[in-house]
């Protein structure tokens, strides 16, 4: 054996018998097993880690492919997308279908106007004027027209008065109605929930303000309370002021005749 082999054979023996003087120490073979434990569980946690992160991937790909229209959104969506459309979304139009085809021939009374309005806006009946509560439309040629919604809601009256002719009352949130008279042919009955736009009869003539030819009488009113139309239109029901509550004990209903100004002599 050459000396170089004597060497290596040596040190073999020597690392050997340190190890085996190792081993025989209380705290080495519990050192090493934790050591082991302690790469495996590293490993292991790493592993799982990864893991995770592929099936979280892999669900939401599979709920991509499962529901391709989103049918499991969130429930917040569901019940934003379910909020139907209420007339609190809509704001005031003239109840016809075409603006440009009528024009105001009656004005609403307002008591803080000027002497000449006030005199224009009184509706004279059976010898005696009467202040308008709401306003007049009639078509320049004097013909019959459709009558629309103003605003959805819920037919409350639909019936003929011998005094305002074929009437129609719509209620509406908030305690406001918005009245109709002078019609002919109406298409609505009592219960019927209308939408804003929806035809429910034509213009016609009535008795009580003959002086009008056809033309449909339009009111709104709050709490009983009527309101001049005109400072309403393209404005939402909430626009409306609070009534005071001496004024809404004191005012007449709408199908009945207000007390007479003036007698005309």
């Amino acid at each position: 054996m050459s000396n170089h082999e004597e060497k290596h054979g040596s040190k073999n023996e020597t690392m050997q018998a340190k190890m085996k003087r190792l081993m025989k120490k209380r705290w080495a073979v519990p050192a090493l097993y934790l050591g082991m434990a302690a790469v495996v569980l590293t490993t292991f946690i790493w592993v799982a880690g990864t893991g995770e992160d592929v099936t979280e991937d892999q669900r939401d790909s599979e709920f991509d492919i499962a529901d391709p229209d989103g049918l499991d959104e969130p429930m917040a969506n569901d019940d934003e997308d379910a909020v139907p459309v209420t007339a609190t979304n809509e704001v005031f139009q003239l109840p016809v279908l075409d603006e440009n085809e009528v024009a105001v021939v009656g004005t609403f009374y307002d008591y803080e106007s000027s002497t000449e309005e006030q005199e224009a806006s009184l509706v004279r009946y059976n010898n005696y004027f009467y202040t308008n509560k709401g306003i007049d439309l009639s078509s320049e040629e004097g013909e019959s027209f459709d009558v629309s919604a103003a605003m959805s809601g819920t037919v409350v009256k639909a019936e003929e008065d011998a005094l305002f002719g074929q009437v129609v009352h719509i209620e509406h949130d908030e305690d406001i109605v918005t009245i109709y008279q002078s019609l002919d042919g109406v298409l609505v009955e009592v219960g019927q929930t209308v939408k804003q736009g929806d035809v429910i009869g034509r213009a016609g003539r009535n008795l009580y303000n003959s002086d009008a030819g056809v033309h449909v009488h339009f009111e709104i009113r709050k709490e009983g309370v009527a309101v001049n139309p005109l400072d309403y239109m393209e404005q939402p029901m909430n626009s409306l002021p609070e009534m005071d509550p001496e004024r809404v004990a004191n005012e007449t209903e709408a199908e009945e005749l207000p007390n007479p100004n003036v007698e005309i002599e």
